[in-house]
């Protein structure tokens, strides 16, 4: 009974040495997954602005375009209806004319008024076009050297951090479900770390002071044996004499 805790306890010990590792071959990478991720999204999200963008200095253009014929439309109407005006014999055509001309001659106020704003909305437009093309470029050219700072990272901690997963898979398939699932929740809890030793008499997590009780048992290996303090397994390593 006493072997079978003991090796149930050094297979916990075991995994906490994996984890540690994975832990600090992530930690070496730094930020930089999660910059390459928040600068592809960023990318993604002002690309759809342009694209947003773009169709709408497409419909200022054609507003434009649409308000100048019908500007240039009127003027001829407007020289149409002047010279006929000139020519009528009653009262009644007159009259009717110079509505047209009048209707024509607001038209033309109105629609080069309305080109002006076009106007100023479209320089507006173009200038945030600008502004978010340049910013898509910088942030390309962030995300291509994050990218390969990451590259050269993973280059040089990938083929441990497979052996160590492997090993781990197999570790676990080891371990019974109910301690496992005891160490995660403990690691999950205490900043990564579950499982220590306390072979100086304290606990190797929070420093507290074992009680020699717990010392006793720690070194008899019949049970899991917890820090009163903090919760994390504690383990008893018997050293080699000189």
């Amino acid at each position: 009974m006493q072997e079978k805790m003991h090796e149930k306890i050094k297979k916990l010990a075991e995994l906490q040495s994996i984890d540690s590792k994975l832990e600090e071959i992530e930690k070496s990478r730094g930020n930089l997954p999660f910059l390459v991720v928040e600068l592809e999204k960023e990318i993604n999200e002002k690309t759809e602005e342009i694209v947003l963008i773009g169709s709408e200095k497409d419909t200022l253009e054609i507003e434009i375009k649409d308000s100048k014929a019908l500007v240039e439309s009127s003027k001829i109407m407007l020289e149409k209806y002047k010279h006929q005006r000139n020519m009528v014999t009653n009262n009644k055509e007159y009259e009717a004319l110079i509505k047209e001309i009048d209707f024509r001659e607001n038209t033309v106020v109105e629609e080069e008024e309305k080109i002006v704003d076009l106007n100023e909305k479209l320089i507006r437009n173009n200038e945030a076009l600008e502004v978010l093309k340049r910013s898509v470029e910088e942030k390309k050219s962030m995300l291509e050297e994050k990218r390969s700072q990451l590259e050269m990272k993973l280059a040089e901690t990938q083929e441990e951090e497979k052996l160590l997963k492997e090993k781990r898979i197999i570790l676990v398939a080891k371990i019974d479900k109910h301690l496992y699932n005891l160490y995660r929740r403990i690691y999950d809890s205490k900043g990564q770390v579950a499982v220590v030793p306390a072979n100086e008499g304290h606990c190797g997590g929070c420093f507290t002071i074992l009680p020699s009780q717990k010392l006793s048992e720690l070194k008899r290996a019949e049970s899991i044996v917890q820090c009163d303090a903090c919760s994390r397994i504690l383990f008893y390593e018997i050293k080699d004499a000189d």
